[in-house]
């Protein structure tokens, strides 16, 4: 069996210095950055990924997903490296590191092979003594890789689309709200609570069979949620979890420690590329999880309801196997394995869209969610209804803008209403105190802003009351077009959401838009919202 060492090797580690980082709850954290080199035997379509693990002095790891880019390239080989990742040489929780190791997957004809062995990054001493580490990477001190990954049928994947598209009651989707009241009954909390005791449940009555939990979620500091899915674990669930490297790393939360000490998987993305157009840094922002390949929810909301209870927010729940393998494939695929190919037709009744998938159109072109977003609001016949976090200047691959696109909808006489998170609607600071009066004179960024001097009725949602910082409750990201097309999900409309790994549902149907519609006038008469 060939191993990816067969077609690369790893040859230079770099850890630049120390410098301070600061997560929002402005605790500050002193990180070092890395950069891993590999020579391949074999042209640029071969991929590569690395699995960091560090190990900690008192018997922790943590492992990481990283991935590399080209260059060097000619027809038969080339040369890849990592894009940045950072280390926190010290954890409050765990204490020091005692070394940094890697294995790899190297991505070729549509599967992953593991490395065979673990790597040597760093040692203890060179990631505490502060200087910049520079060495040739070698066998010595080489450890067996036990860390492998999984690819879905892309057959199977194809026939789930295809059945989906012609028996849309099969979903069994069911729109979620959670209305600033996390104890409702039918808040998205119930529902997670509800199903992980399910596959508990589950793996009581037949415990022979894997039980499974599959979490990919951008943040999970919710106590509630890290204890059940702890007891999940020690009731021999498989649970696994997938967040976005600042928010188990840049923390000092007990919830994020005691995962690791449950011995839950729990792996960190890192989402680190290069582009001009992106406006802040990228990150894993997906929000989903599977229970036991069955029943599954996604949506706006990270799990952290400890925190945001009041937040409103938006989502969708599916009891379907087909969607469990939909968004297994993007699970597998963060994990390291490689996203599997599939057709969709951007006018079915249900499309599931990631941002790094690869739904191919019959032209087989990518279909991806801000291709869908522009192409819907371009297809716009009556109306159009969104409530977002935030927008920025979302760009197409013509160069042509969301705001450009919702502009020329209204001049062709399409009815738009837009409310947004009013908070996150204006330039300058964010998250400081301020008067309501000052928040509300700050200016607009300029994308809200083309959008009022266009005559769009645009509403800066806020909560009732006044706070030191001023507070708005709109955290979703959904749109409803002509009364029937619902655009829900992760997805933020500004360009560096194109570049996070994100996921996007369109769904056509009016029975699915009627309480997306409810929603949207309840917001408006249930807050102060600004015109």
């Amino acid at each position: 069996m060939l191993r990816a060492e067969y077609y690369a090797k790893p040859v230079h580690g770099h850890l630049g210095g120390y410098f301070q980082r600061v997560n929002d709850l402005n605790d500050i954290f002193d990180i070092r950055w890395g950069k891993i080199e590999f020579d391949v035997n074999f042209g640029e379509q071969l991929n590569i990924k690395v699995v960091l693990k560090v190990y900690r002095e008192q018997c922790s790891c943590e492992t990481y997903l990283i991935d590399t880019d080209a260059y060097a390239i000619q027809w038969d080989r080339h040369k890849r490296k990592t894009r940045d990742f950072f280390i926190l040489p010290f954890s409050n929780h765990f204490g020091p590191i005692s070394s940094v190791r890697f294995a790899y997957l190297v991505h070729l004809n549509e599967h992953s092979l593991a490395s065979e062995f673990d790597y040597q990054f760093m040692d203890s001493q060179q990631v505490q003594n502060g200087l910049d580490q520079n060495h040739v990477i070698t066998d010595e001190r080489c450890a067996a890789n036990s860390y492998c990954t999984y690819e879905l049928n892309p057959v199977e994947l194809q026939c789930d689309v295809d059945w989906y598209n012609q028996h849309f009651d099969d979903l069994k989707l069911t729109p979620k709200f959670t209305k600033g009241q996390q104890y409702h009954p039918f808040h998205p909390k119930r529902f997670i609570h509800d199903h992980i005791d399910k596959v508990i449940q589950n793996r009581k009555q037949n415990p022979q069979q894997l039980c499974t939990i599959k979490v990919s979620v951008d943040c999970i500091d919710d106590t509630d949620f890290i204890n059940h899915l702890i007891h999940a674990s020690q009731e021999q669930v498989l649970v696994q979890c997938i967040v976005d490297w600042r928010k188990m790393t840049l923390t000092n939360s007990d919830n994020y420690a005691r995962l690791k000490c449950a011995n839950v998987e729990l792996i960190g993305v890192f989402c680190t590329p290069q582009h001009h157009l992106i406006e802040v840094e990228p990150d894993m922002h997906t929000k989903f999880i599977i229970f036991n390949d069955e029943d599954s929810i996604l949506g706006s909301f990270n799990i952290t309801f400890d925190r945001w209870w009041a937040n409103w927010e938006s989502g969708m729940t599916f009891q379907s196997k087909g969607v469990c393998r939909l968004l297994d494939n993007i699970f597998q695929s963060q994990r390291g394995g490689v996203n599997q190919r599939y057709g969709i037709d951007p006018l079915s009744p249900f499309n599931l869209l990631y941002t790094f998938g690869r739904q191919v159109m019959h032209n087989g072109q990518h279909y991806r969610p801000h291709h869908a977003i522009l192409a819907e609001i371009h297809r716009a016949k009556h109306s159009i209804r969104l409530c977002l976090f935030l927008m920025g200047d979302l760009l197409g691959d013509y160069n042509d803008s969301v705001v450009d696109a919702l502009i020329q909808a209204h001049h062709r006489g399409v009815y738009v209403h837009i409310l947004f998170n009013g908070h996150l609607a204006r330039q300058g600071q964010i998250g400081i105190e301020r008067t309501m009066d000052d928040e509300l004179n700050r200016a607009l960024l300029p994308a809200v802003q083309r959008l009022r001097a266009a005559g769009i009725a645009v509403g800066l949602v806020y909560g009732l009351d006044d706070h030191p910082v001023p507070y708005s409750p709109i955290h979703s990201k959904y749109c409803v077009i002509d009364d029937c097309i619902v655009i829900e999900g992760s997805f933020n409309w500004y360009n560096t959401s194109v570049f996070s790994h994100d996921l996007l549902v369109v769904v056509n149907n009016v029975g699915v838009a009627e309480p997306y519609l409810f929603e949207f006038e309840q917001i408006r008469d249930s807050f102060r919202v600004y015109y």
